[in-house]
């Protein structure tokens, strides 16, 4: 269920997102041309296209570890993508490159240390307390005297001494309207299945 949320909430910022041509470098209003996403049972991935050539996604593979990409154009119109993994035993490592130099980019795998120095101690466990079986003798009832409380007297609250300003009129010179975000359509499909959902979001 917390994955839906996620999803429906993700969806509605891309049906919020307009156009980026009229707003310059601002990339808050970049509009997203299509995100799909999936959740079956304890596998999930997405896959996300925008306007200004961006994309993304990630999925688990086969071994259990989860692969993603992203991929963008850089200022001088070269694509740039980036492959990795992460997981149990890799962490996080990148495992291909497209559109930059990979020797200038230095080690791109996680280094494990296989130093016993840093390796986690290993758990220990507590010992179990030893129940001895012992003859339960009963005790007497205790009986306490009935203390007697004092309380202050309760005073009726003040009237309310505030008396509200009406305000003015607003202006319109003193409104500063908000930039429309919502302007171009798009159709979202969202449907559950047996072990979660699939979702679509694409710009029409």
């Amino acid at each position: 269920m917390r994955q839906l949320v996620v999803i429906v909430a993700l969806a509605g910022v891309a049906l919020g997102m307009p156009q980026g041509a009229a707003f310059g470098s601002d990339n808050t209003f970049t509009k997203i041309l299509s995100f799909e996403s999936y959740q079956d049972g304890h596998n999930f991935g997405h896959e996300l296209l925008q306007e200004d050539g961006t994309t993304a996604g990630q999925k688990f593979g086969p071994d259990g570890l989860l692969y993603g990409f992203y991929s963008y154009l850089q200022e001088d119109g070269n694509r740039v993508k980036v492959l990795w993994r992460a997981g149990p035993g890799v962490g996080y490592e990148v495992i291909g490159v497209e559109g930059l130099d990979r020797e200038s980019l230095g080690n791109l795998r996680a280094t494990v240390n296989t130093n016993p120095q840093y390796q986690s101690p290993p758990r220990q466990t507590r010992p179990r307390p030893v129940v001895t079986s012992a003859p339960v003798v009963p005790q007497p009832p205790i009986h306490r005297a009935p203390v007697q409380q004092h309380r202050a007297p309760v005073h009726a609250p003040a009237p309310n001494r505030f008396i509200p300003q009406t305000p003015g009129p607003i202006l319109p010179h003193e409104v500063t309207p908000s930039p429309h975000r919502f302007d171009y359509p798009a159709v979202l499909n969202l449907e559950r299945t047996g072990q979660g959902f699939v979702s679509s979001l694409q710009a029409v």
